[in-house]
């Protein structure tokens, strides 16, 4: 073989090495158990939620969990339509995620699916895997918007290079999702409790600055709310949990 012939295979092997694959967690499915359609299998097990510097999370502790399913991506604007019809109109836009939902209808949607919404802990470990990783791709790096004024949401299944090490796409960069939990942490306030539900895996931004935000980090938003940011995702138990 030429030296000529030999330079195309030698590009091709070098772009290969240069992209940011995530490494993924070798999942075995249980015999007898069938992974619904866009949804990926959690298995049972521990996993390290929180951080021990963030005084409102769990702090770094292991948590254990059933086994559960979990939506792949975030749920679109098409999707949301077969639930209601004549909502949501795309605009062209029909794979980007469904926003301006507030909790009563993210959890209609899931319950009209066969499903629910996922629980803040399972959202946690399908985000970070068990290594108690800071960042769904492991590697800090900036938001490409980073000094943009104004938030772009992108399509559901974009950037398989920032997805889990289980295979979910959006869980740090496209819009904040609704999860089951009230939002409390030791010491709240009690005029406060059960007045804000736990939102996850937005990005954080000023005037001047979009911010990834870390697997563990906690938001909050009263249930009626509706913006343009949130959106979400369905989880459902998987049979025979532990």
């Amino acid at each position: 073989m030429t030296g000529r012939s030999l330079l195309p295979l030698i590009l091709l092997f070098l772009v290969s090495c240069s992209q940011s694959d995530v490494e993924q967690i070798n999942v075995t499915v249980p015999q007898g158990i069938k992974v619904p359609e866009g949804m990926v299998y959690i298995p049972a097990g521990e996993f390290i939620m929180g951080d021990p510097k963030d005084s409102k999370t769990r702090g770094g502790k292991k948590v254990s969990l059933p086994a559960y399913f979990i939506d792949r991506y975030e749920v679109s604007r098409l999707s949301y339509r077969k639930f209601k019809p004549g909502s949501q109109d795309s605009g062209g836009r029909e794979k980007f995620p469904v926003a301006h939902v507030d909790y009563s209808e993210a959890e209609a949607y899931c319950q009209w699916a066969g499903k629910r919404l996922p629980d803040e802990a399972e959202w946690e470990k399908a985000a970070r895997g068990v290594d108690g990783r800071k960042w769904p791709w492991v590697q800090h790096q900036k938001h490409p918007n980073d000094g943009f004024s104004g938030f772009l949401p992108e399509e559901v299944d974009k950037r398989p290079e920032w997805i889990s090490p289980y295979g979910v796409y959006g869980m740090g960069h496209n819009v904040w999702e609704w999860t089951r939990d009230w939002y409390a942490f030791n010491g709240m306030s009690a005029k406060d409790e059960k007045r804000f539900k736990v939102i996850r895996g937005g990005l954080t931004q000023t005037h001047l600055t979009i911010r990834f935000t870390p697997t563990w980090f906690r938001n909050r938003m009263q249930p009626g709310a509706r913006f343009n940011f949130l959106g979400f995702r369905c989880a459902g138990q998987a049979p025979g949990g532990r």
